[in-house]
């Protein structure tokens, strides 16, 4: 991720906790509906934060792997999803060095974060860690209206 001057996000978890509201259910519908957020699937959350996106898919019976570089976001979610009894791999590292095995995943995600992300280096692991023959989809999350394309 970008280095942010006087920006620790890890100190914002709280914050994030209380006035974020998350994705609805219907995403994670129509993204099944795309193949996406199956039961099994291998997916890795990049910048998760709180575990909005990544706790969303959990759901659906995906095997997650949410990643963030600050260990109090990951605390965050991880309570969440103990609350929740949802199975989440929780990892701290970087959208651009998730430190995952190459060829690992079969969907990779990132929710309101892409902003933040050194963008060709990210997309450079992004193509590291999916399995061969993946359709590369990169879905814009941060403005959510009803209407998912």
């Amino acid at each position: 991720m970008k280095p942010i001057k006087n920006t620790d996000f890890g100190r914002t978890a709280e914050d994030y906790l209380t006035h974020r509201a998350g994705f609805p259910k219907s995403l994670f519908e129509k993204l099944k509906c795309e193949g996406i957020g199956l039961k099994n699937q291998l997916i890795t959350d990049r910048g998760t934060g709180t575990g909005s996106l990544a706790l969303g898919f959990a759901s659906t019976g995906s095997q997650v792997t949410a990643i963030d570089p600050y260990a109090s976001m990951l605390d965050a979610a991880r309570g969440i999803a103990q609350q929740a009894d949802l199975a989440v791999k929780f990892q701290v590292a970087s959208a651009e060095q998730t430190q995952l095995p190459a060829q690992s995943m079969d969907i990779v995600s990132a929710g309101q974060c892409w902003h933040w992300f050194d963008r060709p280096t990210a997309c450079k692991e992004i193509a590291r860690i999916l399995k061969p023959n993946r359709n590369h989809r990169l879905l814009r999350l941060a403005t959510l209206t009803g209407k998912f394309s």
